[in-house]
């Protein structure tokens, strides 16, 4: 969704700020080349006033395949002050995440957003290697059964 995910940003409506204004902007276009771009930081950022928490946005758009790519990120606590942080020292369970995803068999991409910290080419590096073991772990889970 717009991020952050409010209604308007100086003075200027936002559409994609809620479960909503994707719904109707879905039913609009009514086309196979329109998707979703979810990211997981800002639906954390919206909390529930999005309307659907980013569990609930998985499990709706998943088995439709209209989630298209997923920005992968982490915040310390919804609105009004948010914090975006390492993806393990956020308020969202990752593994939960990425194991939704797996649940609806999500064959998109998964891209590193926001990475915080000072010296990017490390925090980077955590952070892919940090969603390559989530992923890992969730696909040994659904090999298992």
């Amino acid at each position: 969704p717009d991020d952050p995910p409010v209604e308007s940003l100086g003075g200027v409506p936002r559409i994609f700020r809620n479960f909503d204004g994707y719904r109707r902007a879905m039913e609009i276009a009514r086309s196979d080349n329109f998707g979703v771009c979810l990211c997981v930081g800002t639906w954390a950022e919206g909390g529930r006033m999005l309307g659907k928490d980013v569990f609930e946005m998985i499990r709706y758009y998943g088995p439709r395949k209209k989630i298209w790519k997923v920005h992968f990120r982490n915040v310390d606590q919804p609105l009004p002050k948010f914090r975006e942080v390492f993806l393990d020292e956020g308020y969202l369970d990752m593994y939960q995440v990425v194991r939704a995803l797996r649940e609806v068999n999500f064959d998109g991409v998964m891209i590193p957003d926001h990475v915080p910290g000072d010296m990017p080419t490390i925090s980077s590096a955590y952070t892919i290697g940090y969603m390559r073991a989530l992923r890992e772990r969730a696909n040994a889970e659904f090999r298992r059964g």
